[in-house]
């Protein structure tokens, strides 16, 4: 199946997106390729607000909205070495020879089928400043005949979200 970048074809589909086609990208981090993922999880922004009192009415507070946060994003796949600069920057922490964290810009593509069946982009998430802030490797059991799991956790200062109606976030 042929993979296209537009959005269009799929944007008047009345059903809910599918979630296990998906395409994961580390711009910046050697060869800018896709790499296999079981699962992503956790892109999510916040922000805190701050309580007003209302200038002449004291039975009143308003809120303010103050700075967003952004949560960690967590990826996991099953135990890859096919392309050692990723590992590096993964095992690293981010940190490159010389000693300074060496941010990437990661794209996260939701996939699905059209008419044609060929595999478009319903939605993207750009993820901008990203670092790992964890590596875990999973078990290794001999009583088990188990894929041996990485969990990767990414910091990052803010995303952008391109759909089917075109870039949603404005900051």
């Amino acid at each position: 199946m042929a993979i296209s970048n537009s959005f269009n074809q799929f944007g008047n589909s009345g059903y809910p997106a599918l979630g296990y086609r998906f395409n994961v990208t580390f711009n910046g981090i050697g060869i800018a390729e896709s790499c296999p993922f079981q699962t992503v999880s956790m892109i999510s922004v916040s922000n805190k607000s701050v309580l007003i009192a209302d200038g002449g009415d004291n039975t009143r507070e308003y809120k303010l909205p103050t700075t967003n946060k952004y949560k960690d994003v967590k990826l996991v796949r099953g135990l890859l070495s096919n392309n050692l600069d990723l590992l590096k920057w993964l095992e690293n922490l981010g940190v490159d020879a010389s000693g300074r964290l060496k941010p990437a810009i990661v794209v996260i593509e939701l996939l699905n089928a059209n008419s044609s069946n060929e595999l478009v982009t319903v939605d993207k998430w750009s993820l901008y400043d990203c670092f790992p802030t964890s590596f875990l490797l999973g078990e290794m059991n001999s009583q088990k005949s188990a894929v041996v799991l990485e969990t990767i956790t990414l910091a990052y200062s803010k995303y952008e979200r391109e759909s089917v109606g075109g870039l949603l976030n404005y900051h």
